[in-house]
């Protein structure tokens, strides 16, 4: 059994206290970032044609009109192709996945590998999206009854329809994350167990489900200030280097060539490209410190041993 009892401080703090050799984290951010980086460097390449269309607008100082058509016959084409890139995004989700919660509950160090506990969280993975579609329809149904009933009442109903529209969708949305909460261990179970599973996460989250929720709402505030840090400060760097390049930027008598020659150079987007290399960092620690609250309450489960039966026999 997990000596670590289920709290809300120990469920957001829990990425600190899974055992097994250190700079997990750190490698797994950096990781993360490299591979991501590798992603969608390919996507831009598939797509170049469309990237390329929209750097001749910028030149153009964004005179959309006369590129449109060029753009209209070469985007179908090259967002399909974009989609080649998919099965590596859903491969790269997979390997960081199993790495996330082998961590969590075997302590492993950081490795990437491609196993059995990669094809059954590509499973689990699947009964998400199939989660996610059902929040879309539920989503358009909420939506739907305020219209109803703002058609119905006429002009004099609509502050009760608008109003009936924002509680419902309120609503919606809480219940939608409270359920998420509860189903929130199924990846976790499914590398404890060495099995699938997702629906029995609703049995080992009961009584924790809000507690779990309110750790990702703590969690979600840290990351955005984290996120306006790095705003502000990539807001700030922009505008240096710009400014380092077209001495007259903050008169106003610049040429509008000047501002798409600098913004376009490497002197620009290669600083650029490292902050954001930052944000993809920053992205993929918090992706791990997410998974934390909802791991500790499969460690907590009072029906497991704390032993990894399966792990002895294989």
């Amino acid at each position: 059994m997990n000596p670590i009892p289920f709290s809300f401080g120990n469920a957001i703090s829990h990425y600190t206290k899974t055992g097994g050799p250190g700079s997990f984290l750190w490698k797994f951010a950096l990781a993360y970032a490299l591979f991501t980086c590798v992603a969608q460097a390919m996507s831009v390449w598939l797509q170049w044609p469309i990237y390329e269309i929209y750097l001749r607008m910028i030149t153009d100082s964004g005179d959309m009109e006369s590129h449109m058509e060029d753009l209209n016959n070469i985007s179908a084409m090259a967002s399909l192709r974009g989609l080649l890139v998919m099965p590596l995004g859903i491969l790269l989700w997979m390997v960081f996945e199993g790495a996330n919660q082998r961590r969590y509950m075997r302590g492993d160090g950081f490795r990437l590998r491609i196993g059995a506990d990669e094809g059954r969280l590509f499973v689990v993975g699947l009964i998400w999206m199939a989660f996610f579609i059902a929040i879309y329809i539920g989503f358009a149904i909420s939506i739907i009854i305020p219209i109803f009933m703002g058609l119905t009442l006429g002009a004099d109903g609509a502050w009760i329809s608008i109003l009936l529209g924002f509680a419902i969708i309120a609503g919606y949305f809480l219940l939608v994350l409270w359920i998420a909460a509860r189903l929130s261990a199924a990846a976790a179970l499914t590398v404890r167990d060495r099995q699938i599973r997702f629906f029995e996460s609703w049995r080992i989250t009961k009584g924790k489900g809000w507690t779990i929720l309110g750790s990702w709402v703590v969690l979600m505030l840290i990351m955005l200030f984290v996120y306006v840090v790095l705003y502000v400060a990539a807001a700030a760097l922009g505008w240096s280097l710009i400014n380092a390049q077209v001495p007259d930027f903050n008169d106003g008598s610049h040429d509008q060539s000047e501002i798409v020659a600098a913004v376009i150079s490497p002197a620009f987007f290669g600083p650029m490209l490292g902050l954001l290399f930052v944000f993809m960092l920053v992205q993929a620690a918090f992706m791990h410190v997410f998974s934390g609250p909802a791991a500790l309450a499969a460690r907590t489960d009072p029906a497991w041993s704390g032993m990894d039966l399966a792990g002895e026999f294989s």
